[in-house]
């Protein structure tokens, strides 16, 4: 089964906060080509990472796929 869709979201750390907790963002980039392979994709997640004031500390590909069968047309 082939997924439909690809995106990649990135978790950033920015300091902290009053606490002493981490301050925490996430970004999500959709419409990835779904024939990206995990290698390519952590290449762009690093590239993409270099240019963010934050410190990176996750980066998750989700591939989303159809479950209901499709009707041909």
């Amino acid at each position: 089964m082939n997924p439909e869709t690809t995106s990649l979201q990135l978790v950033f750390e920015n300091g902290v906060d009053d606490f002493g907790e981490p301050v925490i963002y996430s970004r999500r980039f959709n419409n990835i080509n779904v024939e990206a392979s995990d290698e390519d994709i952590q290449v762009i997640a690093s590239a993409i990472a270099s240019l963010s004031t934050g410190d990176l500390s996750g980066a998750t590909r989700r591939n989303d796929y159809s479950l209901l069968p499709l009707e041909d047309n």
